[in-house]
Order: structure tokens, then C-alpha cells, then sequence
């Protein structure tokens, strides 16, 4: 289990230190963020800047994370092949992240709190992830989201948390 938890969330915790580093400690400007990230979960509207991220990693997926303000709500899209598929529409389904599919995943409560993911969800495919415009020479990435997504076994998670409303803008990749 614990390859599960590293396959889904270390490269979300990895995207959150990146997202959240300045060039140094001694520059008091505000960083510019590289886009936005904004969802919607149990009637609450986020909208992440400065800890948000987009980034392509070694298999060549996106990945895209939006933290909460305080850091307890995180939501990941991975989005598997998106090199060769580009812009179109990516279905969220049940099953393994052996079988290479796109996921979608909500933590509640911070980095040790209750992990979900679609591909736990209670349905063969448990939404979408619409992207509207990928080039990763440009870095520029964005689309649209909505998902509902399963409690991830052997965790403190139980039944299931639903996403909606979802979308991000990049105009650069970490």
C-alpha cells in the first residue's frame, strides 16, 4: 500500500514544495504565481495561486495541484499520456495505477488527513478532466475538471468526496 501512497501523492507533495519555494530567502517580493487552480467541495469555492502547480513528469503525464489557503483541502489531476493525447478530454475511471490511467485525488485535512481517489471512486468512470489547450514548449496548460472521488483503502478516508466546478491555467511548468 505504501507504493500506492507514493505513486499518487508523493508527486503532489513534490509539486506543493516546488510551488511554494522563492528564488531566495532574502527576496521579500511576492512570487508571480505560474497560474491558478480553482474547485468547488462541499459548497466551498478554493482558488490556489501561490501553491499551485503544473509540472511534466518522467513519464511525461501533467500533473496539477491546488492547495486551500491553509493548506487542508489538496486537489491532484494526473493526467497519464498527455504528450501523445494533448488537448481533449481525459476520463477520470476506477481501477489501478497500474493500469495508466488519469486520476484525479482530494486530501482533507492536510498531508496526513483523509485521501481519496478516483480511482477508488464508486463508479467505472468517476469524471473528467477537459483540457482545453496543452503545449509543453510554451508551458502553457488549461481546462476544466469535476470528479468524484473514492476513499483510497487502509487510510482514514471513508465513502466518497465529489469535486465540481473545477479549472486551472498555467503559463508555466515548474
Amino acid at each position: 500500500m505504501s507504493t500506492l501512497f507514493a505513486r499518487l501523492f508523493l508527486p503532489l507533495f513534490a509539486a506543493l514544495a516546488l510551488a511554494a519555494c522563492s528564488k531566495n530567502a532574502d527576496d521579500a517580493a511576492t512570487p508571480t504565481p505560474a497560474g491558478t487552480v480553482t474547485w468547488t467541495h462541499n459548497g466551498t469555492t478554493y482558488t490556489s495561486t501561490l501553491s499551485a502547480s503544473a509540472l511534466v513528469d518522467a513519464d511525461t503525464s501533467l500533473l496539477v495541484t491546488g492547495s486551500s489557503e491553509d493548506g487542508r483541502t489538496i486537489v491532484s489531476l494526473r493526467l497519464k499520456r498527455i504528450y501523445r493525447t494533448g488537448a481533449g478530454v481525459y476520463q477520470l475511471r476506477r481501477g489501478s495505477v497500474v493500469n495508466g490511467y488519469s486520476s484525479a485525488n482530494i486530501l482533507l485535512g492536510g498531508s496526513t488527513g483523509a485521501s481519496y481517489s478516483t480511482l477508488y471512486g464508486p463508479s467505472a468512470t468517476n469524471g473528467s478532466v477537459t483540457v482545453s489547450q496543452y503545449d509543453r514548449a510554451a508551458q502553457k496548460a488549461s481546462g476544466t475538471f469535476s470528479y468524484t472521488a473514492g476513499a483510497i483503502p487502509n487510510t482514514t478516508a471513508a465513502g466518497s468526496q465529489g469535486v465540481t466546478s473545477g479549472s486551472f491555467t498555467f503559463t508555466r511548468f515548474q
